[in-house]
């Protein structure tokens, strides 16, 4: 046991990269295939993997680095689910991994960072790696990666300090461009409150180092024909996203305000009674996580549901154990106690979580290893689960129609939430149209956007049959609405009604 425990003490960091790969890979690949996140970043990955272009073809509504990425791993590796799913294991492997190291490096003890790492990975069923690859993944772990080496620094902010957090800053406003604004302020509010000299200096110089890195990445954007495209989808598209596709679960924003008012609270009480045994050292974590936990508690609008809040609650809960953990050393707790009980709960969710990812990794294996699965490697679908032969059945009617339909000089429109699966087997592209979300339609207004469609020539739209209420939210109702009102019934196909101009 003795050499067990001394191997995991020099192979830490391997180990639980390992553990973190290991709670990932099962539930990650055993993903049924639907119209959700996971298919429109991937949609907007895969067109570009074909040459269409980000910001033209494809309506992406936030910074560029994480379709960047896809499209180079889809060129290196193939472009399919199972590689989509890979490049989200790596993400969350990423954004754990740096939760992780954050625990440690704030002293807390192997087993209770293990314990908190894995409670997170879990929560909820796993409900966040199954969000899958995204941006707000990559982008909160960019964030984490920052507070880290703020931490590791012990926030000693100098030339080098700043020109390794502005450098960190640029990546996350690439990524997504309101959480790059949160940590830019949060990190500004530190370099302010630090009892150093040359606060304003630093200010201007992350600032100086933003602007240049900002003006180059302009270049890029101008160079290749998609400056425009970026302005009208990621800043002038951003208010009509946030104002129409607000959506609150209550009980999220009061767990939230919860953990920050019992953070703050806690801070303050430990930083004055604590003067003279507190370290300078965490009086500065202190402060270093409560900006950022405050800030990055915003990620969770407009759409306010379980995953949102796990990716802004992340560094409020790694805080709220400091905090717990400080408060348990300097009282009369029994340790050896504590220490027991966490590792039979350690070891419960170890078990728990291998044999859950196992099963699911079986279940995956049989469902995509077999001789009746009807994709290959070379197909977009493959690595994916199809839930049952009616969704087949379906996508293969509305392909067909598609391309019969292309055949006779008429392009077809999917005014829906589930135009990707059609578009991405037929690598076929209607720019916005393939993702008709409000807010994803750039500053056009709702008028602009049915004028369009009017003056098509030779278009047909397919509109989800169903009444107002059972569409997705997300999708323009008034939109859909006056097409089923002013536009001419020609046809009906599976769950789709087909209208002419």
């Amino acid at each position: 046991m003795k050499k067990v425990k001394e191997i995991l003490r020099k192979k830490e960091n391997i180990f639980i990269l390992l553990l973190i790969i290991i709670s990932l890979i099962g539930v990650t690949l055993c993903v049924f295939l639907s119209d959700n996140d996971e298919l429109w970043n991937f949609q907007n990955v895969y067109k570009m993997y074909n040459g269409f272009e980000i910001y033209k073809d494809a309506n992406v509504i936030c910074t560029p680095l994480f379709f960047y990425i896809g499209k180079l791993i889809f060129q290196i590796l193939g472009a399919n689910f199972f590689i989509f799913r890979i490049y989200s294991i790596v993400i969350f492997t990423f954004y754990y991994f740096m939760t992780y190291k954050i625990l440690r490096i704030l002293g807390i003890n192997v087993k209770v960072s293990m314990l908190c790492t894995l409670i997170l990975i879990m929560f909820g069923n796993y409900v966040l790696p199954r969000v899958m690859a995204n941006y707000n993944s990559l982008a909160i772990g960019i964030c984490l990666l920052g507070i880290y080496l703020l931490l590791k620094n012990k926030c000693i902010i100098n030339n080098k300090s700043i020109l390794e957090q502005s450098i960190i800053c640029f990546l996350i406003i690439l990524t997504k461009q309101n959480i790059g604004l949160f940590y830019f302020i949060a990190l500004s509010v530190i370099i302010l409150i630090r009892k150093q000299n040359g606060k304003i200096i630093g200010i201007l110089q992350e600032f100086g180092v933003l602007t240049i890195l900002g003006i180059i990445f302009i270049v890029f954007l101008k160079m290749n024909g998609i400056l425009e495209g970026f302005v009208n989808y990621t800043i002038l598209g951003m208010s009509q996203f946030a104002y129409k596709n607000i959506s609150i679960d209550w009980i999220y924003i009061f767990i939230t305000i919860a953990v920050l008012l019992i953070n703050l609270i806690s801070s303050v009480s430990i930083i004055k009674r604590g003067k003279e045994l507190l370290k300078d050292e965490d009086k500065n974590n202190i402060i270093i996580l409560n900006c950022f936990s405050i800030m990055l508690s915003i990620v969770i609008f407009p759409i306010v549901n379980e995953a949102h809040f796990l990716f802004a609650i992340n560094v409020a809960v790694v805080l709220l154990v400091y905090i717990l953990n400080m408060i348990i050393e300097k009282s009369e707790i029994k340790m050896n106690k504590l220490d027991k009980i966490l590792t039979s709960v350690l070891i419960i969710l170890l078990l728990l979580n291998v044999a859950i990812n196992i099963s699911r990794f079986i279940c995956w294996k049989k469902e995509v290893f077999n001789s009746e699965y009807i994709y290959n490697y070379e197909d977009p679908f493959f690595g994916t689960i199809i839930v049952d032969e009616k969704t087949k059945e379906e996508i293969n009617t509305i392909t067909n129609y598609i391309e019969e339909e292309d055949k006779k000089g008429n392009n077809v429109i999917v005014f829906s939430s589930k135009a990707a699966l059609y578009m991405v087997p037929l690598k076929k592209n209607n720019g916005f149209y393939d993702l008709p979300f409000n807010g994803n339609f750039g500053n056009l207004s709702e008028e602009e956007i049915l004028n369009d469609l009017e003056q098509k020539k030779h278009t047909l739209i397919l509109v989800d049959e169903n009444d107002e209420e059972d569409i997705r939210w997300q999708e323009n109702k008034f939109i859909i609405q006056k097409i089923k009102d002013e536009f001419k019934c020609v046809g009906h196909i599976n769950e789709f009604d087909i209208y002419e101009p």
